[in-house]
């Protein structure tokens, strides 16, 4: 898989002159990572994006260590063959035309896979948006320059998407609001060859990837998948589709997919202790709070803090919902809290602090804070906070210890919408992932209970 991820030469063949065609993207986009050993092919230029333009394989100096096929599904067996003569060994089709369209594209398809078995080439794809690599900044795929370049950041999670433009979806949804740093992004589509389970084979071993994120239609090797989940350290979200009548017969049109049946891959996939996202959301939601929980301990029992009575009696009935508990506090935590509350208020958990915080102001954060931190019944935190550009300096020396805590914490907060991504950006560092719905913010910190 290292030559998938870290190619040091790649030829695209099927580059194109045109700036609205992908082929020209293809090539813009590698251009930024290669400033030499990148080698278009397109018989009919002599230069794309200020490179020389290469007439076909044959002609190139070297054989890549990766070739990209952007070119129509009829040819592409031919320009493997000619791939093979040429000794590449790994091959990525990001044609669409294949198994997903029929029984004349499974044909094709088919076609394709003999070639690589004749000349032993590994092949990612087809019908996929490739690749894109957020440590070394290599972008093998085909989506817009515009889109990626000046957002593009390294960081712990890797995503596995059966799915084309849903991978890209994802990486621009998670690039332009800034969720996480991405360590890979492989977009795997019809799985002719390369599928889920060689790139989790490679993620045991990467470290840098901390927490693995998934869409799968169906799973290609239930066996050795078993057998990678088995010795996998690492925490997997995955977004499973095709799990009712209807969306498997949308995923057998969509990749060529037979997506099984659900109850019996839901039981399997417990068994495997992989974290369920029911939505894209709630997948970018977990990923992004397992990468800022890694080390963190897991516990069912919870503290809420709030500035409200009722939002902490929602926060509980969500938490509930997603195998947690109220924790009972202990006698110390709650002599703590009577400290600073009015005479007339007797603390409980979840902590209505609006009282607290009239009589001593947003100190009582602080107080509260470390006081349920401090408690050995309690094994995680669910604040609720009223945030505005005011109240974001006074209170953030009131989070700073969630940082050193080996407990999770999670945070929802109401208040200005022009102030949350300032607030997240700058309370996430702790490791404390932000939510503006208490639904989502519960999921998260409920996430594997009950697995």
């Amino acid at each position: 898989m290292d030559r998938f991820m870290n190619p040091k030469s790649v030829a695209v063949i099927g580059a194109s002159e045109d700036p609205q065609k992908g082929g020209y993207a293809l090539v813009s986009n590698l251009k930024e990572k290669f400033s030499e050993r990148l080698y278009p092919i397109n018989p009919n230029a002599t230069e794309i994006c200020g490179l020389r333009a290469f007439r076909s394989v044959g002609d190139l100096p070297e054989p890549p260590d990766l070739a990209i096929v952007f070119i129509p599904a009829g040819s592409v067996p031919e320009v493997m063959e000619a791939c093979g003569e040429k000794g590449i060994s790994r091959i990525m089709i990001q044609s669409a035309g294949f198994a997903e369209t029929g029984p004349q594209g499974l044909a094709l398809q088919d076609a394709c896979v003999r070639v690589a078995q004749k000349y032993r080439m590994r092949v990612w794809g087809p019908n996929c948006m490739g690749l894109v690599n957020g440590r070394t900044g290599m972008v093998a795929s085909f989506m817009r320059p515009d889109i990626w370049r000046g957002h593009l950041k390294p960081g712990p999670v890797s995503l596995i998407v059966q799915s084309g433009m849903l991978s890209a979806g994802f990486v621009i949804q998670i690039l332009k609001e800034g969720f996480f740093g991405l360590s890979k992004a492989c977009s795997i589509g019809n799985r002719c060859d390369v599928h889920e389970s060689d790139l989790l084979e490679y993620f045991v071993e990467d470290s840098e990837t901390q927490v693995i994120a998934m869409y799968l239609e169906s799973i290609a090797d239930v066996p050795r998948f078993r057998r990678i989940m088995e010795c996998l350290k690492k925490p997997v979200v995955l977004l499973k589709g095709g799990t009712s009548a209807e969306g498997a017969r949308a995923a057998q049109s969509h990749t060529g997919t037979l997506a099984g049946h659900a109850r019996i891959t839901e039981g399997f996939l417990r068994q495997m202790k992989i974290h369920r996202a029911n939505d894209f959301f709630e997948m970018v939601d977990l990923a992004r709070s397992l990468a800022l929980w890694q080390g963190k301990r897991r516990g069912q029992a919870v503290g809420i803090v709030s500035f409200s009575g009722a939002s902490g009696i929602v926060a509980a009935d969500h938490l509930e919902r997603h195998g947690m508990t109220l924790a009972p506090l202990s006698g110390k935590t709650l002599r703590t809290l009577e400290a600073i509350f009015p005479v007339w208020m007797t603390p409980q958990n979840p902590v209505d602090l609006w009282p607290a915080i009239e009589k001593r102001g947003l100190l009582a954060y602080a107080a509260a804070i470390q006081a349920l931190l401090s408690d050995p019944q309690v094994d995680a935190l669910y604040l609720h906070l009223y945030m505005d550009k005011k109240i974001l300096p006074q209170i953030l020396d009131s989070l700073t210890p969630l940082k050193e805590s080996p407990k999770r914490a999670a945070i929802w907060v109401m208040g200005d919408p022009q102030s949350f991504r300032e607030f997240r950006d700058t309370v996430e560092p702790l490791g404390v992932p932000v939510f503006t719905e208490v639904g989502r913010g519960a999921q998260a910190l409920g996430a594997g209970f009950p697995l």
